[in-house]
């Protein structure tokens, strides 16, 4: 205590006797505790040969009755976890796209649209041209007339599906970019201008980190590429339909009973080979753990001599995976095997139908070819849109967590004024607080300060007693719950230096 401008505060616990709360001689200037709440006792000194004493040390606090504990703690476990956030809006998906993102899209449904339903139109022409070789047999010039004109109407579909597919993959891949990079550079300074209490109480670090590298990728993949998809397998749904019923509509309706058997099928193929995957890729990651924990902790292994049993149990995990996958190819194959003896067995009964009707003149070969593909390929598309509709599902969650960082206000304002001149002074006026993870545990109670301009002063106390808490409402990390702080009256200071950079 040789410097006279030192002033220790010395913050013990609330288990601590009244009496050594206070000094017997406290400065006018000292912080003063109007309740045996976490007191604060100020002793300065003069110098060496005054003989002050310094300041009394209390005793340890009483275990975990008055102990700080961290901000981000969790609750205790009779506390149910919050809600899961609601899913968002289809159209909130789009809500950062600007006017070249609308044109983007506009041409990238067009091309899907013209993509989806090129493959139907060509089978109508298929048809025609086949119907042509049966028709005019007899008359070669006219035969070859049609082939000629067929062959250009098949020219003008392959530049067709040209131009559409590249529309429609560059421009929903673009606008895609263009949204989501626009979204997480809100979504970034959106968590940057959170307040301290929001990422103890809603939200983690580990959260943020997450919604920036995957769900805004999950976010982007279904307003980009999976969205043209769905665009172009709806639109083959309906030109597959439209162009069966038209050209026969009694085989359509045959086509259309023994399509759903397809989509059974493929169905459960994918859902069975889906459950597998995910336990050969938790298996996988047990194998993995037990390589990563040895080999961080290899001097462990070695003095122990543990080496052979680290591989018995890294090799009975692989096994694990090793049966896993062997199912899985056995399930692949017969859900493949059973899905293409399932589509040529339709083909059988739509051929012997097409065939019958074909006889009874109420169609021809080439109608009852178009037809059967074109409604066989439509069912595909709609089971092929699948993926992207649970894409849309996934992203709709995903989208949910990220514009809740991004529309949630905080509590703590970052605009302020600036000012020409300021002394230093600091004061803490009757401040209670407890921090917002922990609302029923107080920290301080009307706990007052003051901190003259040029002084130093150390924050004395043990472990939990306030001392981080103090800085903490200096640096405006957090709000007390009643009283006043110089932060308060002068919310954001925006000064030509830092205001607390003498503050440690």
């Amino acid at each position: 205590w040789a410097r006279p401008e030192l002033e220790a505060f010395h913050l013990p616990s609330t288990s601590q006797p009244p009496h050594l709360f206070h000094p017997p001689h406290p400065e006018p200037e000292a912080a003063e505790q109007s309740t045996p709440a976490p007191a604060v006792a100020a002793a300065t000194g003069t110098n060496n040969a005054s003989g002050s004493p310094p300041p009394p040390r209390s005793p340890p606090p009483a275990p975990l009755e008055t102990e700080q504990l961290p901000p981000n703690a969790k609750p205790p476990a009779d506390e149910k976890p919050p809600p899961p956030a609601p899913a968002a809006a289809l159209r909130d998906l789009f809500r950062f796209a600007d006017g070249l993102d609308r044109v983007l899209m506009a041409v990238g449904t067009l091309g899907a649209l013209v993509h989806g339903c090129s493959l139907p139109v060509f089978l109508r022409f298929f048809a025609d041209l086949v119907d042509s070789f049966g028709s005019h047999a007899d008359d070669p010039d006219t035969m070859v007339r049609l082939v000629v004109k067929y062959a250009f109407y098949f020219l003008v579909v392959g530049a067709a599906i040209w131009a559409s597919s590249w529309a429609e993959i560059s421009c929903w891949m673009w606008t895609g970019e263009r949204q989501s990079t626009r979204m997480r550079i809100r979504y970034l300074q959106a968590a940057l201008k959170q307040d301290v209490s929001f990422f103890d109480t809603d939200v983690r670090t580990s959260d943020v980190i997450y919604a920036i590298n995957a769900d805004a990728v999950i976010v982007q993949d279904a307003i980009s590429e999976k969205l043209g998809n769905l665009i172009h397998y709806m639109a083959t749904f309906v030109a597959g339909f439209v162009v069966g019923f038209t050209a026969a509509w009694q085989l359509a309706l045959v086509t259309l009973a023994v399509v759903p058997l397809i989509a059974v099928i493929g169905g459960l193929t994918a859902a069975t080979m889906g459950k597998l995957s995910s336990k050969s890729q938790d298996a996988l990651s047990s194998a993995s753990n037990i390589a990563e924990q040895a080999l961080s902790q290899i001097r462990i292994v070695q003095s122990f001599v543990g080496e052979q049993r680290v591989a018995q149990a890294y090799s009975a995990a692989l096994a694990v995976a090793q049966s896993i996958g062997y199912r899985n190819g056995f399930a692949k194959g017969l859900g493949l095997g059973g899905t293409y003896f399932t589509v040529f067995c339709c083909y059988a009964l739509l051929l012997w139908y097409g065939g019958h009707l074909v006889r009874g003149h109420h169609t021809n070969g080439g109608l009852a070819i178009a037809t059967m593909f074109s409604v066989m390929i439509g069912g595909l598309g709609l089971g092929q849109s699948a993926p992207s509709m649970a894409a849309f599902a996934k992203a709709r969650v995903a989208a949910a967590k990220i514009f809740r960082i991004i529309d949630h206000t905080p509590g703590i304002t970052k605009e302020g004024v600036e000012l020409e001149s300021v002394t230093g002074r600091l004061e803490l006026r009757n401040v209670e607080f407890a921090y917002p993870s922990r609302p029923d545990t107080p920290i301080l109670r009307r706990f007052s300060l003051s901190v003259p301009a040029g002084k130093t002063i150390a924050l004395v106390g043990s472990s939990g007693s306030g001392k981080s808490t103090v800085v903490s409402l200096i640096e405006r990390f957090y709000d007390p719950s009643s009283g006043l702080t110089d932060s308060q009256v002068f919310p954001c200071l925006l000064l030509e230096y830092n205001l607390l950079e003498g503050v440690s």
